[in-house]
């Protein structure tokens, strides 16, 4: 074999190797960032069909509903204030109050987390009661695990050099063989699928794997360059990175908030932009900072921030598109590129197609693994029987996790004490009982068949649900303009006829079949 057929091969071992390795991390990962593509939209239709929202009545103004706010709650005014407004997609503010505790105090930093209406100042419920969309999100980015952000990152360097490595290894026949699809043998339908769909997703993996690595490692090089560079005087360096820090503490004498909340509608009819949230630092106290946020939509990946200094109406910070830096302006394009928030829904349904895809990339690898080293006598079976059953174990176990999360969050009465809690244990309750599922079934493509059909009938339990709980405010909320609730529903009824079709495929087609050691292993032969 010469030199260079040998680093191809060993190339391709690597490549295999790697991808088996960080698969159901990986898999994991492009599954929940898919799905909270669509955040705002999950958590209106969680929250929306709950309360009452009668568009036609004005909002009251929003300095009205935080001093209520903080005559039910304590506020630490030398912590933060946050309001997230209300707007199209969220129908509701979201107040975060951090609140005073008792001297001596240790535990964790204590903070009520508010859903409040914005026409009658009502809190609604907890936040946390409604934790569907941000537990998917958190599962996207560390995977709810401890130090799971870093681990997610080094998962992200990983697949950048399998696309790298991915890239290199089928170069000379990348485009030739684009529209090749051969029937001879199961290996060669999964590698052709395989390559076609890493082509077509190439951009798009690429971007999510530049992007992914910066967000998660950058953490590590933070601390490194503030330690190194910065002599551990982490506020220069962020200075430096374009972010304003208030450091003042409050100085104990009180002042006038008002200002601070006409300010914020002055900024909001000067530019343009709908303010999306305010954060105030010292509130109450004549140190006090407001800081606005808002997205201006009239450019690409920019934002208007503005830190306004109460009590003598002066800025301490800005930045928008007169007053940029050049690593603020960088990391807000990739974070539009990579939550696909630079346009419409459209958008985010293609990002949502791709991201889905490679996830199927990501199994179909697995399977052509498996199918190589069962042939492989050098393999031990046990170890093949493991790889097949905790890819199918954990592939299909978070999906079928997440359409019981959809209908844990639709059923669980809304008074029922640590809400959010009870979601994540049902979560993971089903991924384990169907991870174990996994390894204790030797039929394996049985078990995907009944996984999928049983995905496919909560999805549509869900969609069920709603209208039984809900159906006669369905009408109201789409004349209200909350038509996220039809459309999760509609995205739910899609997976759900998805999943059956795949189940259907898998009834139809014959194959090898893993026995409990996984001498053999076929999900499909499509």
């Amino acid at each position: 074999m010469s030199d260079k057929n040998a680093g191809i091969k060993n190339l391709i071992d690597a490549h295999s190797w790697l991808g088996v390795i960080i698969s159901v991390a990986l898999f994991i990962v492009f599954w929940a960032g898919s799905i909270v593509l669509f955040h705002h939209e999950l958590q209106a239709w969680a929250q929306a069909p709950h309360f009452a929202i009668d568009r036609e009545a004005p909002d009251l103004p929003v300095e009205q509903i935080v001093a209520r706010k903080l005559r039910e709650h304590q506020l630490n005014n030398q912590e933060h204030l946050t309001v997230l407004l209300a707007d199209d997609h969220h129908p509701y503010h979201q107040i975060y109050i951090d609140l005073k505790t008792e001297e001596g105090y240790e535990g964790p930093e204590q903070v009520a987390k508010l859903l409040v209406h914005p026409k009658t100042g009502e809190t609604l419920a907890e936040l946390d009661d409604f934790y569907l969309a941000d537990f998917l999100l958190h599962l996207h980015y560390d995977l709810r695990l401890p130090g799971g952000i870093y681990l997610v990152g080094v998962v992200t360097l990983i697949f950048l050099v399998l696309i790298f490595t991915g890239i290199y290894i089928h170069a000379r026949k990348l485009i030739g063989n684009f529209f090749l699809y051969r029937n001879e043998s199961r290996r060669s339908k999964l590698l052709d699928m395989h390559n076609v769909v890493g082509v077509m997703s190439l951009p798009f993996g690429l971007m999510y794997a530049l992007t992914g690595v910066i967000f998660n490692i950058s953490i590590v090089f933070q601390i490194a360059f503030a330690l190194f560079l910065y002599q551990g005087d982490q506020n220069a360096m962020l200075k430096d990175a374009g972010y304003t820090i208030v450091t003042e503490k409050p100085s104990g004498k009180p002042l006038d908030m008002q200002p601070a909340f006409d300010y914020a509608r002055s900024v909001e009819q000067q530019t343009g932009a709908p303010i999306a949230m305010l954060r105030f630092y010292n509130y109450g106290d004549e140190n006090a900072v407001m800081q606005t946020y808002a997205v201006d939509d009239s450019r690409f990946a920019q934002t208007v921030e503005h830190f306004y200094q109460v009590r003598d109406g002066s800025l301490v910070g800005q930045a928008d598109a007169e007053h940029r830096n050049a690593v603020r302006t960088g990391l807000n394009a990739m974070a539009s590129l990579h939550f696909g928030s630079f346009a419409g829904v459209d958008l985010r349904i293609l990002y949502l197609l791709l991201g889905l895809a490679v996830a199927g990339m990501i199994v179909v690898g697995n399977l052509m693994w498996l199918d190589k080293r069962a042939l492989q006598r050098n393999v031990s079976p046990r170890t093949i029987g493991f790889v097949a059953s905790l890819t199918l174990g954990g592939c299909a176990g978070v999906v079928l996790a997440t359409a019981g999360g959809f209908l844990a969050e639709r059923v669980m009465p809304l008074a029922l004490a640590a809400r959010g809690d009870w979601l994540a244990y049902i979560f993971a309750a089903l991924l384990a009982a169907t991870t174990a599922g996994a390894f204790g079934v030797s039929d394996k493509r049985q078990f995907l068949r009944i996984t999928l059909w049983a995905t496919a009938a909560l999805f549509a339990t869900t969609v069920i649900a709603d209208w039984v709980l809900f159906g006669a405010r369905m009408g109201e909320l789409w004349e209200d303009g909350v038509h996220q609730v039809i459309g999760v529903q509609t995205g739910l009824l899609v997976g759900a006829a998805a999943c059956v079709w795949i189940a259907k495929l898998l009834g139809k087609t014959a194959g090898p079949v893993a026995d409990a050691e996984g001498a053999e292993f076929s999900l499909a032969n499509s």
